[in-house]
């Protein structure tokens, strides 16, 4: 497989990522561009990339402000050249298997396929991957590049949307290397929970009492036992749990920022 070739430029987005992001660039040394945008990083970061530059990598480096994530992603698209895109970030690796499938769908023209979604697989602190029979997380990270939109009204889970035909990659994973204590999930959780209520309060959303209530528990039953987190042991039970409080948390929240802006 030729490095380099591949007609896709790959997307990453950073800040502060010299101790993850160099095993990001190497998995994804099959891609003809790499744009890497830096909202100003002093760990490292840039000094990491420009060696990745300096041994022959196709990377654009570029500076933006920090802006939100959906606003940085833009700017990462806006800047690519390629007929693909790929949207990774600094603490995912692709694996062999999907190096191989993301070359083989973006070899073809005019396969009729705008987008495809990758499957992610956590890491799980103390415990490693998830379990292989997981089922991991679909996200849509492979893309035509004239075709993607993003929205850019959105705080948090942003994504590029594709209003192709599109399908999910069979084989290979995204392995997502990032590992969190509990402490650390939980501070995130309470980070992103707050920005996603809101985004629900801009969009006009409105609170419920059923989903105050059912959302919490079905979401810690849809990864620990749908998903299948609990063959990941105390692991699985932990990560599942951090879902449920962060779908807690999430509810709660909205149910209090709408309390508080009504007249008593």
């Amino acid at each position: 497989m030729t490095r380099f070739a591949s007609p896709v430029s790959a997307l990453i987005i950073c800040m502060n990522e010299a101790d993850m992001i160099g095993p990001c660039l190497e998995s994804i040394d099959f891609c003809a561009e790499i744009i890497v945008v830096d909202s100003g990083s002093t760990d490292g970061t840039l000094e990491c990339v420009n060696g990745y530059i300096a041994r022959g990598y196709p990377i654009r480096l570029l500076h933006n402000d920090w802006s939100g994530f959906p606003r940085q992603r833009q700017f990462s698209l806006d800047h690519a050249t390629q007929p693909w895109c790929l949207s990774i970030d600094p603490d995912e690796r692709v694996d062999d298997l999907l190096r191989q499938a993301i070359v083989a769908a973006t070899r073809t023209p005019d396969s009729g396929v705008d987008g495809w979604y990758i499957r992610r697989r956590d890491w799980l602190k103390g415990y490693g991957y998830a379990h292989p029979w997981v089922l991991n997380n679909r996200l849509m990270r492979l893309f035509r590049r004239d075709v993607a939109t993003m929205d850019l009204t959105a705080r948090v889970h942003e994504s590029f949307a594709v209003p192709g035909e599109t399908r999910t990659m069979e084989s290979g994973v995204l392995l997502h290397r990032r590992e969190i204590s509990i402490e650390g999930d939980l501070a995130r959780a309470n980070i992103y929970s707050s920005l996603k209520v809101a985004m629900m309060v801009e969009r006009g959303k409105k609170p419920g009492l059923i989903r105050l209530v059912l959302s919490p528990l079905g979401n810690f039953l849809k990864f620990y036992v749908a998903k299948r987190y609990f063959l990941c042991g105390r692991h699985g039970f932990f990560y599942s749990m951090s879902v449920m409080i962060y779908s807690y948390a999430t509810e709660a929240k909205f149910y209090e920022v709408l309390e508080d802006r009504d007249p008593v």
